[in-house]
């Protein structure tokens, strides 16, 4: 196997990674948030008069919201790092993409995450951006 060939295949493998990463955040969020504005009667019966498990449950959606919220960073942190790192894109794409990670959170982290059309085309414009370099 060519050099160009274990680097696509390094690149596809990466980014499935990323992409099963993104799949793990997005459905973590969309529970969370079901949880959050479904219906609370589901979890804690507010005809009882027991304040201890309703600040138990408020403080567990708290906790837990800030470890998701920690999550999305990290998640965000990686994207962006593998964006400036590893993709074979110019500056300014690069730039347009953190931006877009930054300001649209994980719609952009969605947006930013090639297909497997756009990975090939970038794949074949890498390896013929190589060629003419040799």
């Amino acid at each position: 196997m060519t050099e160009l060939q274990s680097d696509s295949e390094n690149l596809k493998s990466e980014i499935k990674k990323l992409r099963i990463l993104l799949i793990t955040l997005t459905l973590i969020e969309l529970v969370y948030f079901l949880l959050i504005f479904g219906n609370g009667t589901y979890w804690v019966n507010l005809s009882e008069k027991n304040t201890h498990s309703i600040i138990i449950w408020i403080l567990s959606f708290i906790a837990s919201g800030f470890f998701i919220w920690l999550f999305h960073l990290l998640v965000m942190g990686i994207i962006i790092w593998y964006n400036w790192k590893k993709m074979p894109i110019n500056r300014k794409k690069k730039i347009d993409n953190t931006l877009m990670i930054l300001f649209l959170g994980i719609i952009g982290m969605w947006f930013w995450i090639p297909n497997k059309t756009e990975l090939n085309n970038l794949i074949k414009k890498n390896t013929t951006h190589n060629k003419e370099l040799s």
